[in-house]
């Protein structure tokens, strides 16, 4: 444990006794003034303060830790947290690289349905190169659409 963590915690157990003898007191003229509400106020937080009082020996327990080990489990808890991340980032790319590999695969289905439909509908008595350039010509305006 620190010795600042030490000493915080003593001053804040300090602080926590004081408060319960300041509401001793309160409580002590308010019952001698007759103000029986604010006295039994007073003694239901003096109550609540004595039944925290337990948190300050959980606090020193806590805080018996050694500066390695609580780096070595802040260090363990980010490589899981930036593991987790990247597998979500790795499964949305996936799923998005697939998702744009089928919109190709589609459009080229319908440029190869095209292409065929174009051929099969061509004129047969022109030559060879005309045919092939106009081929070409009609690809290219389909493959701007």
């Amino acid at each position: 444990m620190l010795a600042n963590q030490k000493l915080l915690i003593e001053t804040m157990q300090a602080c926590h006794r004081h408060n319960e003898s300041i509401l001793s007191l309160v409580s002590k003229v308010c019952s001698k003034m007759s103000l029986a509400d604010i006295s039994s106020e007073c003694e239901q937080v003096r109550e609540v303060l004595k039944d925290t009082n337990s948190m300050f020996s959980t606090l020193q327990d806590a805080s018996t830790a050694d500066l390695s080990q609580v780096l070595g489990d802040v260090k363990k808890y980010a490589s899981e947290v930036v593991t987790q991340e990247s597998r979500e980032m790795q499964t949305a790319v996936n799923q998005k690289a697939d998702a744009l590999s089928q919109d190709v695969n589609e459009r080229f289905k319908k440029l190869e349905a095209r292409v065929l439909s174009d051929l099969g509908s061509g004129e047969a008595g022109e030559g060879k190169a005309k045919g092939d350039s106009q081929l070409l010509k009609k690809m290219t305006n389909r493959m701007t659409d």
